[in-house]
């Protein structure tokens, strides 16, 4: 007898992104993503995708405050991704951009940010393939989560890729129970 319990967590799940509309290849998709949950401890995004030297992914956060659907310019947050050649994390209200190098090829990004009881960011464990990256962000600054988002946007440039995952999620650091 096997028996297993998870405590599920708000999450969003972006398996393929739309065709482009335009020559520029850019692909942009608007989510709804509420954080607001109150016992949230761990915020994370997981992406990945086959790095080249001329695409990319970006994951934007923020408030929809005119409540028209998108994340505009104005409304986002905080965004991470992969540009061309490196992972970067962004606070668009400052301009402020930490990044470190990527590789290309199938590459992968799995950030776990840990929040404190008042929902704001304690400690980051980020890796890029299995190895530890924004170091520099170890002690986060409190742009990197506000529990008042409520959008995410999620960016594509360069030629589709075909096998490009984003997953985001905040939880109460899921328990799993197995009983054999």
């Amino acid at each position: 007898m096997t028996l297993t319990t998870m405590f599920l967590a708000v999450a969003l799940f972006v398996p393929s992104m739309p065709p482009p509309e335009f020559a520029d290849c850019e692909v942009v998709t608007n989510c709804v993503f509420d954080v607001s949950r109150g016992d949230a401890k761990m915020f994370a995004v997981k992406i990945e995708l086959d790095a080249t030297s001329s695409n990319g992914v970006e994951v934007v956060f923020g408030r929809d405050a005119d409540g028209d659907g998108r994340l505009s310019r104005t409304e986002a947050e905080m965004s991470v991704g992969y540009c061309c050649d490196e992972w970067q994390v962004v606070n668009p209200v400052t301009g402020d951009t930490f990044s470190c190098a990527g590789t290309f090829g199938r590459t992968a990004l799995d950030w776990k940010l840990r929040l404190n009881g008042n929902r704001t960011p304690r400690s980051l464990a980020a890796t890029v393939n299995g190895q530890p990256t924004f170091t520099q962000l170890v002690t986060p600054p409190p742009f990197l989560f506000d529990p008042t988002w409520n959008a995410a946007k999620i960016i594509r440039r360069g030629q589709s890729d075909p096998n490009l995952r984003v997953e985001c999620s905040v939880d109460n650091i899921p328990i799993f129970i197995r009983i054999r």
